[in-house]
């Protein structure tokens, strides 16, 4: 599938210790990732071909992976270094490990399951310009888990038209719930989906603001699983935020997500900035697991639209080209179009 191609965040750069390895869950498929002797990272299935056993239930030694179950240890390409029971033996290549592509990027761990995709803007980890001036900090938040889609969570970050209703006295407010107009356009080269021009009126326009004013938005998405928000309230010409939103695909309805966001924090510390952001995503979460289907219809027949959504309708367009299965619904039969 095409998400093979793709590079996917699997985890906080920060939790992966030198020492033990950690488990993730990558599309349906069990992994295992652990650090090397350089300190850069390595990934590979989370099964001992010996006997099965979850790797990441062992340990790291000197940047191997070790084995809990007979001590079989593994160098970060996959070679097999060491038998223990049969210490004489030199393990060849059918004992080692079929590695994954991995690397660190924006603070979190990345993986490739299979080969670069064809388009240039798809073969990298998507690349984010976060303002980096003084006064301007950096913070990850999350992992968020959620029992919904990577579609679904994706587009709710792209929805201006939420605000007003699921987030009422912070990021909007029904009496204020009209979207301007604004553009969308689809980049060539599968090089993403950009929206400029987009207002709407928040009452708290942000972290450090107490009262309400317009606030200007531009999106980019850059992957199937990676967009980045930059907002610029009316009246405060020096403040600074970007939010990027990466989400890790678990199960075709099972979702991981964090957010980066570079900010003007003033006063605020680390803690308020993610107090913040929980108790904005916790308001989301509710709306995004009572979805149905949980599955992202790209079929334009399949739910209503409005001009408010021409951003999500090109991100579903996006994704239907680009050939994305997993947990999508693509088109519906004819007779079930006809019966709508």
């Amino acid at each position: 599938m095409i998400e093979d191609r793709l590079w996917l965040p699997v985890l906080a750069a920060g939790s992966l210790a030198a020492d033990t390895p950690s488990a993730a869950r990558v599309l349906g498929r069990d992994r295992v990732l652990w650090r090397t002797p350089d300190g850069g990272v390595a990934a590979a299935p989370d099964r001992c071909p010996h006997r099965g056993t979850a790797l990441s239930l062992g340990a790291v030694r000197d940047g191997a992976l070790v084995c809990p179950y007979h001590g079989w240890s593994f160098a970060s390409d996959g070679r097999c270094l060491r038998i223990p029971a049969v210490p004489q033996a030199a393990p060849g290549a059918r004992h080692g490990l079929p590695v994954l592509d991995a690397r660190e990027h924006l603070g979190l761990v990345w993986v490739r399951e299979g080969a670069p995709h064809e388009a240039l803007a798809l073969r990298e980890p998507p690349a984010f310009a976060l303002p980096e001036r003084p006064g301007v900090r950096r913070l990850l938040c999350g992992p968020y888990d959620v029992a919904t889609s990577s579609g679904r969570l994706m587009e709710n970050f792209l929805d201006l038209a939420h605000f007003a209703f699921v987030h009422p006295g912070t990021l909007g407010d029904p009496a204020h719930a009209a979207i301007g107009d604004h553009q969308v356009e689809t980049l060539p080269g599968f090089a993403g989906v950009i929206a400029t021009g987009c207002e709407v009126w928040q009452p708290r326009s942000n972290l450090l603001a107490d009262d309400g004013a317009r606030v200007r938005y531009r999106y980019e998405v850059r992957s199937p699983f990676a967009a980045l928000l930059a907002k610029c309230p009316e009246g405060w010409q020096d403040y600074e935020e970007s939010i990027a939103l990466f989400v890790l695909p678990v199960e075709p309805e099972r979702s991981r997500a964090w957010f980066l966001i570079a900010m003007s924090a003033g006063g605020r510390s680390d803690a308020q900035i993610r107090a913040f952001q929980d108790a904005i995503f916790e308001e989301d979460r509710r709306i995004l697991e009572s979805q149905r289907p949980a599955a992202l219809p790209l079929d334009p027949q399949a739910e209503l639209s409005c001009a408010a959504d021409r951003l999500s309708l090109a991100w579903r367009a996006w994704l239907r080209a680009l050939g994305v299965g997993f947990g999508v619904l693509g088109d519906s039969p004819p007779e079930e179009r006809a019966a709508r």
